[in-house]
């Protein structure tokens, strides 16, 4: 009976632990096909379980998403000067309190990637500093296999948790040595929260349209589910079938919503890690996958491609924009009255159809707003003002206030 509940025991063990080496499998082929075009498998039967077989068979017919499957062949087979500008532009409402991305159809590049990083409370810094050392793995092998095709690359970062923030705009043309080095001299910060996917999608969505490109990658990492901002479904749904963009949804632990992840991705089966440190491994299996893909890479390694490379980083480039320069500024809005009796106007600049910036001024106010002002700032107004008006009112049409 004991050795009977041993080997039981040692059997869970195995499944877990073959399960979890298959989850590890299915995202590296997930992310290696939707940037790379494909991945080596010397061994396939001894390697991929029917599981990720499937998920491979998704992966090449694009799952629900528009776009084409370029691989870094035929990338490097496309001229740069062709590479299309977005057509029109998304922009987020003002109440979404996300950052507004100004286009920049000017840089032209071959793929356009932008990693969003969930950084929430929940992750934890030192999870988030394993998720960064991935994501720096990730952009070497880029940096190596770009030079190898002659491929260019625009890249972004979108970090998030309540609140999003934007530390690497691929409009700013910084060289891919230079975004790497972001990651080495630890630029990249981490900011607890809670979990707005569907704001960092917004911003991801800006990022990937600004530039002119063949093909548009968004790569999300996340620990858990949304729970603030809404559900990123519906915007990711308009990022695949509108844009084309080709989304990888990593969840990391038990604890990911999966619907949401499959809502996010277009894909059925789900791409998921157990545990961040699992990370490591992951990046070894990319790493596997690309240094027997060709002779180039077995001999050059990122250092040597960079050591020359002595460009400076910048993420100020949004200011001459020509989305900012060439927009059209509508009329002042009427004089609205503020807290404190001052009062001011609106306008708005369009560009393409989309507010993308406004300014106010201050105006003079007519004796209602003022006389109306004072009423909001009065301490009575949350008191008993707001139902003495009431009963005054009623009062005055000739009715007991009770019998109302």
């Amino acid at each position: 009976m004991f050795v009977s509940k041993m080997l039981f025991s040692v059997f869970i063990v195995l499944l877990v632990v073959e399960q979890s080496r298959c989850d590890q499998y299915a995202a590296a082929s997930a992310i290696q096909q939707t940037i790379f075009g494909g991945i080596e498998e010397p061994e396939p039967e001894a390697v991929y379980s029917d599981v990720e077989h499937a998920r491979k068979a998704e992966l090449a017919r694009g799952g629900k998403s528009k776009s084409r499957k370029y691989s870094f062949a035929d990338l490097s087979r496309m001229s740069i000067q062709g590479a299309p500008a977005q057509k029109s532009y998304y922009r987020p409402s003002n109440y979404d309190n996300v950052p507004t991305i100004a286009a920049c159809p000017d840089v032209k590049c071959h793929l356009n990637l932008a990693l969003v990083l969930d950084s929430s409370g929940s992750v934890g810094h030192q999870n988030f500093l394993t998720t960064l050392g991935f994501v720096k793995t990730l952009l070497e092998i880029l940096t190596i296999k770009a030079a190898d095709e002659g491929v260019t690359v625009c890249s972004g970062v979108v970090t998030y948790s309540t609140r999003v923030a934007v530390p690497i705009n691929p409009c700013c043309e910084n060289t891919m040595c230079a975004v790497v080095n972001q990651f080495t001299q630890n630029q990249i910060r981490y900011s607890p929260g809670a979990t707005n996917t569907n704001g960092a999608l917004k911003v991801a969505r800006q990022l990937l349209q600004a530039t002119s490109s063949y093909k548009k990658v968004a790569i999300l990492i996340t620990d858990g589910k949304s729970n603030v901002g809404g559900s990123p479904v519906s915007i990711a749904t308009q990022m695949r079938t509108d844009d084309g963009i080709d989304i990888v949804a990593l969840g990391v632990t038990d604890d990911v919503n999966e619907a949401e992840l499959r809502g996010i991705s277009g894909f059925e089966l789900v791409t998921k890690i157990d545990y961040f440190d699992q990370f490591h491994e992951l990046a070894n299996l990319l790493l596997e996958a690309n240094f027997v893909s060709s002779e180039y890479e077995l001999t050059t390694t990122f250092e040597a491609i960079c050591k020359d490379d002595e460009s400076t980083f910048s993420n100020s480039c949004d200011s001459s924009s020509e989305e900012v320069e060439k927009c059209v500024w509508g009329h002042w809005s009427i004089c609205v009255g503020r807290k404190g009796g001052n009062c001011n106007q609106m306008r708005t600049c369009k560009f393409g159809g989309n507010a993308v910036k406004q300014e106010q001024r201050a105006c003079e106010c007519a004796d209602q707003m003022l006389e109306a002002q004072a009423i909001v700032d009065s301490k009575s107004w949350m008191g008993g003002y707001r139902a003495k008006s009431k009963a005054d009112r009623i009062r005055g049409r000739g009715r007991n206030p009770r019998e109302a």
